[in-house]
């Protein structure tokens, strides 16, 4: 299953009504955030019921988000359903050219993610530790943030956040 939009002059001229544009901004989050619920929850074998019972809401209220319009999904929610996946939340108000990057083409399988794992964050950092040493900015992809450095800047994160010093 593949959603998503593509940037032709016709899409961007809709997207010049302001009322268009806000409409249709919160249809393409709520089927992402619909897609993305229930492709990890499909992704690791559970129902609706057991996913619920991993984050504390009953079996409708999983079924209300995997719903692309419904609509009413609360932060606080969304929080819990990323902790059931054991797996970080990301809320962001991008620029448009990256808002429209990122929404381009969704395929179910761009989806999968992996929930955290300690041992593999440590093996990934020892086999990066030469490149880190070296000054070089290492991704560490799929599992992992973004460390290194830059100059005499220290990166950690998502590359945005920085903490300077050595």
């Amino acid at each position: 299953m593949t959603f998503g939009l593509s940037s032709s002059e016709e899409l961007i001229r809709q997207l010049s009504d302001k009322e268009f544009r806000d409409e249709f901004v919160a249809d393409q989050v709520r089927s992402r955030i619909a897609l993305m619920i229930r492709a990890l929850r499909e992704e690791r074998g559970l129902s609706q019921s057991e996913l619920g019972r991993c984050a504390g809401k009953p079996q409708n209220v999983v079924s209300r988000l995997e719903n692309p319009d419904y609509g009413k999904e609360s932060l606080q929610t969304l929080l819990e359903m990323a902790a059931a996946f054991d797996l970080p939340l990301l809320v962001d108000i991008p620029e448009w050219d990256d808002w429209l990057e990122r929404t381009r083409q969704v395929d179910k399988s761009m989806l999968a993610r992996t929930s955290f794992n300690a041992g593999l964050f440590v093996q990934q950092a020892k086999e990066n530790k030469a490149s880190l040493l070296n000054g070089k900015l290492t991704k560490l992809r799929g599992n992992g943030p973004i460390t290194g450095s830059n100059g005499g800047e220290k990166i950690v994160g998502d590359g945005n956040l920085r903490l300077v010093g050595t």
